[in-house]
């Protein structure tokens, strides 16, 4: 029972993901050197004709070294969507997310229209196609989400909104 790489993975079945967390942290190389485990072993927990399961702690050290297909599935499974939240205390999050909202309008309207039959798409999808489309737009989401989050913790007066702090001094300048 060898190792295919190419062996056809159902789109969210449990080996499909984790050959994604294993693309996502670097390839075989990497994950036998983050899990400790041989080549085979390693072969074996994607294979979708292999009954070699991955562990719970095995995937959380794969997550921890950058890989999120997993945290995208649970929470895909649980009825919602992960989204990650990057950690940047100087950020300009007003002017950020006033950039990310006029990006995330272009890229949705453009992912909306692959999937509506127009003059420049013919309205059909096929899978490789619908993967890609679902990776940008959880990105998109991800951001949208972290706009929101900042908003509402400005709204309810949890988090300085440096802009407006910034903006007092120069009251009536508005």
């Amino acid at each position: 029972m060898s190792f295919n790489p190419v062996k056809i993975r159902r789109y969210g079945e449990p080996k499909e993901v984790v050959a994604r967390v294993f693309e996502e942290v670097g390839g075989i190389p990497k994950v036998m050197e983050l899990l400790d485990l041989s080549r085979t072993r390693v072969y074996a927990l994607a294979d979708p004709d292999s009954s070699n399961e991955i562990s719970y702690t095995r995937m959380a050290t794969l997550t921890e070294n950058g890989a999120t297909a997993a945290a995208q599935h649970l929470a895909a499974l649980a009825g919602g969507i992960f989204l990650p939240i990057e950690k940047a205390d100087d950020a300009n999050w007003l002017a950020l997310a006033g950039d990310a909202s006029r990006s995330n309008a272009r890229n949705i309207s453009a992912l909306m229209e692959s999937l509506s039959e127009t003059e420049r798409s013919p309205g059909r999808v096929d899978q490789d196609e619908a993967r890609g489309i679902l990776k940008v737009l959880d990105e998109q989401l991800a951001v949208l989400a972290i706009q929101r989050a900042k908003l509402v913790a400005i709204a309810s007066g949890e988090a300085v909104d440096m802009d407006a702090e910034m903006s007092d001094g120069e009251a009536g300048s508005n």
